[in-house]
Parts: structure tokens; C-alpha cells; sequence
């Protein structure tokens, strides 16, 4: 069954509840021009894009893939089943999470088809930076975290929707793993549902 992306995000929303912010000193600027770049690049390329648009899927996975840890989030999505994951589908399994998470992207398109990305705050939050921002436009609020320094940067983790998207997949993940005894295939077929969502 296509699973209900509404649904999805509100049945780990109390989940990411207790990700809130601590107290933290002002991040760097290069922190905030890397998130206000990649902004741009999502803004620019969600313009005119509409949902079920699957050369825009694939634009988003690879924009998401040049910016984004994906094996990290991924592999922390999977928590204590990542040493199961067979070794020879590590680069499918990771296509497929950022297919999927692009396919979030497409499927609230609309949403991110502001005009610019305005940086809120920054701050140091242990071994993170995290930038919060809005879209001019639509008003949507977007959080990321990144790991590494100027010059090194990479998204950890990003909060659409008030959800943070490695908790979000960790949850399905790990009902769907449980489901299935431990098979990564009924896995690997949920995240390719990205691809008929509409």
C-alpha cells in the first residue's frame, strides 16, 4: 500500500519533538552561505516543477547527492540493522534513499517554489551546525544540519515540515524491517515508491 506521505511525517512528529534546539553560540557565516547555496539550487530547480515529475525526481536526487551525506543519514536511519544490510547492495540501498528523499522534495514541490531562502539563525549544537531558514514565498521553514567546516560542509540531516528526515526514515525502516524478518527487500520496494507518488 502507497504509503500516505501526510500521514507519514505526523506519525513521527512527536519523534522529533525532543530534537530541540539547545542553547548554542552563533555559527560561522560560511555555514549559512553553504545552506543559502544549496537553497538556491532547490528554489531554482523546484520552479515550474510539479508533483509526479520524475525528471525532476531525478534532478533532486542528484542535487541532493552533491550536498548531502546520504550514507550517513542513511546508514543512521538504519540504527542497529545497518550490519545486516547485505555489502553488495550498500550503493543501491543508498540510490534509493536519495531517490526517496527526492521524491519528498517533488511530491511538496509547490512548497518550495519561493523566491529566495532567508537564513534565520546558525548555531553550534556539539558536533553540528545547524542553519534555520524560510522560504520568501511560501513561508515554509526548512532546518538543516551540517557536519565538517568551511569549505568541507556537508548536510547531515534536514527538518522538512517540522520533521527531521533520518528519524522519519529510521521509523519506517525499522517497521518495515520488522515486518519483513530482517529482508531488505520489502525495504528496497517501499523506497521505490517514491517513484509512482503523485
Amino acid at each position: 500500500m502507497l504509503l500516505n506521505r501526510r500521514k507519514f511525517f505526523l506519525s513521527v512528529a512527536t519523534l522529533s519533538l525532543g530534537l530541540a534546539p539547545m542553547a548554542a553560540a552563533r555559527a560561522a557565516a560560511p555555514a549559512e552561505d553553504y545552506v543559502h547555496q544549496l537553497g538556491t539550487d532547490v528554489l531554482r530547480m523546484a520552479k515550474g516543477g510539479h508533483r509526479g515529475d520524475r525528471e525532476l525526481q531525478r534532478r533532486f536526487a542528484g542535487l541532493l547527492n552533491r550536498y548531502i551525506n546520504v550514507p550517513s543519514v542513511a546508514n543512521f536511519a538504519l540504527g542497529t540493522k545497518r550490519a545486516s544490510l547485505p555489502a553488495g547492495d550498500k550503493g543501491k540501498f543508498y540510490s534509493l534513499v536519495a531517490n526517496y528523499a527526492a521524491g519528498l522534495f517533488v511530491f511538496y514541490v509547490q512548497d518550495f517554489q519561493g523566491s529566495d531562502l532567508k537564513i534565520n539563525s546558525s548555531s553550534e549544537q556539539g558536533a553540528f551546525t545547524v542553519v534555520d531558514s524560510t522560504i520568501v514565498g511560501t513561508g515554509e521553514q526548512l532546518r538543516w544540519r551540517l557536519i565538517g567546516s568551511p569549505g568541507n560542509y556537508r548536510i547531515a540531516d534536514m527538518n522538512v515540515k517540522g520533521i527531521w528526515l533520518s528519524i522519519a526514515m529510521k521509523k519506517m525502516f525499522e517497521d518495515t524491517l520488522n515486518a519483513s524478518n530482517g529482508d531488505f527487500q520489502p525495504l528496497y520496494a517501499k523506497l521505490r515508491e517514491a517513484e509512482t507518488w503523485n
